[in-house]
């Protein structure tokens, strides 16, 4: 579980290695943050998709919400 940080003047999320790992993601990258109504949930995307290592997810389902996530921007 994660917690809200002051990050400065904003506010943050640590995200673990694994998360960072399993997106593809390197200090430094973009990535898209939405809100999904529906569900109530934070969507954090790699804006780059081709970093994503497939073997880290149980479902397609993280994929094709992070692929819409995009869309929307």
């Amino acid at each position: 579980m994660s917690k809200v940080l002051k990050w400065g003047n904003g506010r943050g999320v640590l995200l673990g290695r694994y998360l960072t790992t399993a997106l593809g993601l390197k200090v430094n990258d973009e990535v898209i943050v939405s809100l999904d109504t529906e569900s109530r949930q934070i969507v954090i995307a790699p804006k780059n998709q081709a970093g994503i290592q497939e073997q880290y997810f149980a479902k397609a389902s993280v994929v094709a919400k992070a692929t819409k996530a995009e869309e929307r921007w």
